[in-house]
């Protein structure tokens, strides 16, 4: 197969509908699926959500990525922040959904021998009895380094936590470890969710992506970055501006994000936010969020950052993609044959050195 780089174009969203929480995974030789959260007022399918792309910035329409709901959550309308991975010819959906007996959200996992039609293990992963939100927001993780299997989860201004698991990803072996605490009276830190975790070989240093405080309030969302050298303890905030994505004019309640690396090797934060042309789900008072992207930098000490600290609102260069000659010929989509850029970024670093 005849493999060519070619550099894509976008301006913001990418998803001009509901798709809240944007989890996206690459497949070789498929393209990108990414997944998304439905709630009991979503105008969506009453499913986790599913959209496919071949080059990260044009989406087909979304359709359900259960198979059928669990059976412990049969009546469920709340399929929260899914994430999906790949584990040895496995696709693991970690999720939260409302079990049938109403008390309180749980984390959950389906499984599939392809992105796509998943099937749930017919149980809870992990509850706790009248709980509201703590159980939410999972994050699988395997670390490069030890090769242990991690699971992340947290919200409800409670601390981020993770917990050690088998390699099937289902069987907790450690009890949870308290790596990320709220801060009190501290905007954009008095909630911590949504918890994604990279490593950056370079600089030998594992980076938790968060979102915080307030989801439903445009001008209270954003994302920070926090650093360790171990992910299973205490991370703290990255030098300079640790709040790498902020509300602006255009875009408010940026967060929920995920990262997905290019064919060369750039970063991109995909994540939701609301449009202030167009900010409520019609006839609700709840915010519309739909899926945006922008390119992650680095510092030269390697701390990681947004351009302008805050969404794009016109048009950029987009990731690079690696496709075949023939997906180029049934597609008409918006690219061109990547011209070798360097890869490095041309812009002003936020970070000086000190």
């Amino acid at each position: 197969m005849n493999t060519v780089l070619l550099q894509t174009y976008y301006t913001n969203p990418i998803v001009n509908d509901d798709f809240p929480d944007p989890s996206v995974i690459s497949v070789k030789d498929k393209g990108y699926f990414a997944y998304a959260t439905h709630d009991d007022f979503s105008p969506t399918i009453n499913n986790i959500l599913l959209r496919h792309s071949w080059d990260l910035v044009n989406w087909t329409t979304a359709k359900g990525a259960l198979l059928q709901p669990p059976l412990w959550a049969m009546q469920c309308n709340r399929f929260w922040c899914p994430q999906v991975t790949a584990v040895e010819g496995e696709y693991r959906l970690y999720y939260a959904a409302e079990p049938d007996t109403k008390d309180g959200m749980c984390l959950a996992l389906a499984t599939s021998a392809t992105p796509e039609s998943f099937c749930d293990i017919g149980n809870p992963l992990a509850g706790m009895p009248g709980s509201t939100y703590q159980m939410i927001d999972p994050f699988f993780f395997t670390d490069p380094k030890s090769g242990r299997h991690l699971l992340y989860y947290g919200s409800a201004h409670e601390p981020i936590r993770v917990v050690e698991t088998a390699e099937d990803g289902k069987t907790f072996i450690t009890q949870p470890a308290e790596i990320l605490w709220p801060q009190p009276d501290t905007p954009f830190e008095m909630l911590r969710e949504g918890a994604y975790i990279t490593y950056h070989p370079k600089y030998d240093s594992y980076f938790m992506w968060v979102s915080g405080d307030n989801t439903w309030d445009v001008g209270a969302y954003a994302v920070s970055v926090f650093w360790s050298k171990d992910p299973v303890s205490n991370f703290i905030k990255i030098p300079g501006n640790h709040i790498v994505l902020k509300p602006n004019a255009h875009w408010g309640a940026c967060g929920q994000n995920c990262i997905v690396t290019d064919a060369v090797g750039n970063d991109w934060i995909i994540y939701h936010a609301v449009d202030a042309a167009e900010p409520f789900i019609r006839g609700t008072d709840k915010v519309l969020r739909k899926m945006c992207m922008d390119r992650v930098l680095y510092s030269k000490e390697g701390w990681p950052y947004i351009q302008g600290g805050s969404p794009s609102f016109s048009r950029q260069p987009g990731p690079v993609i690696s496709t075949s000659a023939d997906i180029i010929k049934d597609k008409n989509l918006s690219w061109q044959i990547f011209d070798g850029l360097k890869k490095e970024s041309m812009m002003d670093d936020p970070h000086p050195e000190s």
